[in-house]
């Protein structure tokens, strides 16, 4: 009976403890966690990854500069916007943002250092930051540049993206002198083919100062950081299409479109390379020339490029080329070729052939050149840029002369 009695005890006093713990769960129900801080971008799920959209972030930074601006009276001008997308760094998906460029013109009594300490707070709060200062050019005309978008780190790697380019430039300065006679003012596009072999170059050319037009070839190792940085630095990306050459030794590309592909199997192989390329506006022949003076090939290459909204320049790898033809036929945007730069690694010799191309834009208006991704090019090309400009040569992207 004793024994009973205290095996009763015992669960009598385990059961009051139980009601006691649910009743203290009941009536102080656990602390959330603390919120983590926002991370500035929206995150969206695909098949093709996770994408990291910063566009709302972004478009704060754009109001945070608009204020700034206002508020000391400055109006911007030829203001440019893009949505811009670029491969994440080590894992599947993308990062997206919203990009502006715009001139200010500021009257003799101002400084660019002024707008930057207006604008610096500002960006600030917006969740972005002012994230260089550099002298620059604008049409020529001597400028300084403020970069104010998103700086930070993601999965332990930097990133940056520029959301808003302000270029400043001084009332007496901000457009280019007239040249003395018309003949001697022109244009140059300076189109940069085989990105994606090797890395060395792409910095290079990425911080040229000046507009670089960049063809990417797709599926080479460097191909997504090509883009990346030549997006990220404001200058333009083409895909560099590989397409069959009339000798078979010299075709080196994987996934090269010959002239005994069906129309499918050519569509398939345009569409999957027009994918692997972010942010392209435009497509350019990588050797081709066997293909390019293939009517049917070149109808059928091209009408993939024009359902996607791009523009294309023929390389003119081959006199016998119908692809400019055909793809004005068709409609598209279209330039071509009217100079190679650098068949000759020789660095004086590629300087000749600039001076050649400037010699071409005096007397016609406009020139649209091709170099290519090599340590020696980069070279000739930055020093002659200096030379280019004094001789009245304004550099633009190859989407300024297509037509």
């Amino acid at each position: 009976m004793a024994k009973k009695s205290n095996n009763l005890k015992w669960i009598l006093a385990l059961s009051a403890i139980l009601a006691a713990i649910i009743f203290y769960q009941t009536s102080h129900p656990p602390e959330k966690a603390p919120m983590q801080p926002n991370p500035g971008y929206n995150l969206e799920k695909t098949g093709a990854g996770v994408v990291l959209d910063f566009t709302e972030t972004a478009n704060k930074i754009h109001a945070s500069v608009d204020g700034g601006l206002n508020s000391i009276n400055v109006t911007p001008t030829a203001v440019k916007e893009a949505k811009q997308e670029v491969p994440r760094t080590g894992v599947e998906g993308i990062i997206r943002w919203h990009t502006r460029s715009m001139l200010i013109v500021l009257p003799e009594t101002r400084s660019p250092e002024a707008v930057e300490q207006v604008l610096t707070p500002l960006a600030a709060k917006a969740g972005g930051k002012v994230i260089a200062t550099e002298p620059d050019t604008y049409n020529g005309a001597p400028a300084v540049r403020i970069d104010v978008g998103i700086k930070d780190s993601l999965n332990s790697e930097p990133l940056t993206l520029v959301t808003d380019r302000i270029y400043i430039a001084k009332e007496k300065g901000a457009l280019p002198p007239k040249p003395k006679t018309e003949s001697k003012a022109g244009y140059m596009a300076i189109v940069i083919d085989d990105f994606g072999y090797i890395r060395e170059p792409i910095a290079e050319y990425a911080n040229m100062g000046r507009p670089i037009t960049f063809a990417v070839l797709p599926y080479r190792p460097y191909s997504n950081e090509a883009a990346s940085k030549a997006l990220s630095a404001g200058h333009l990306v083409m895909l560099h299409l590989p397409l069959e050459p009339l000798s078979v030794a010299e075709e080196v590309e994987p996934t090269v479109i010959t002239v005994n592909m069906s129309d499918e199997e050519i569509q398939q192989r345009v569409e999957k390379a027009i994918a692997s390329i972010p942010g392209l506006k435009g497509v350019n022949n990588h050797q081709g020339s066997k293909a390019t003076a293939d009517r049917r090939v070149m109808k059928t290459v091209l009408s993939v490029i024009k359902e996607h909204n791009l523009f294309f320049i023929d390389s003119r790898t081959n006199g016998k080329t119908v692809a400019a033809d055909v793809s004005r036929q068709l409609g598209l945007r279209t330039g071509e070729n009217e100079l190679f730069l650098d068949n000759s690694s020789d660095v004086e010799l590629i300087k000749k052939q600039l001076r050649k191309a400037v010699a071409m834009a005096q007397r016609n208006g406009s020139v649209t050149v091709i170099g290519h991704a090599r340590p020696n090019s980069v070279i000739a090309v930055r020093e002659m840029i200096p030379e280019i400009e004094a001789a009245g040569i304004r550099l633009v992207y190859a989407d300024q002369l297509v037509r």
